[in-house]
């Protein structure tokens, strides 16, 4: 599973939490779910992440799809993928006849970075780059 790290980078004053991932292929639900929030044209698994950042509260999944103006099942998929990756997490409300969607951040992160896995290497990560 990806790794929660505080870097350094001159794009910010401070030190930001990005997730870092260095998972081979094989775990594939995890690399669908990257793909997925990564890949997408309109950017909407980011835009639902930067809506639930900002709130810093649990939000109901409707008021989620009126912020980034997208349809409820799209939505859905990208939270389950954002879910996937660790980096919200959902709490269920059922009433008589209605069930509500909660989602809030698990995992406070500004972005991710890909590493080159480990095991490819034969004797773990070099200490300097070529």
């Amino acid at each position: 599973m990806p790794i929660e790290e505080e870097i350094k980078t001159s794009k910010f004053d401070k030190a930001k939490n990005v997730i870092i991932i260095d998972e081979t292929p094989d775990e594939w639900r995890l690399w669908r779910a990257f793909t997925r929030v990564f890949t997408r044209q309109n950017d909407l698994a980011l835009k639902i992440y930067a809506v639930l950042l900002e709130n810093k509260k649990k939000i109901d999944l409707r008021d989620i799809a009126s912020r980034v103006n997208e349809p409820q099942y799209s939505v859905e998929k990208a939270l389950q993928d954002l879910h996937e990756l660790g980096l919200v997490s959902c709490q269920h409300h059922k009433t008589d006849n209605m069930a509500f969607e909660y989602w809030s951040v698990e995992t406070p992160i500004i972005g991710v970075l890909r590493l080159i896995p480990k095991k490819y290497f034969h004797n773990g990560y070099p200490n300097t780059t070529v």
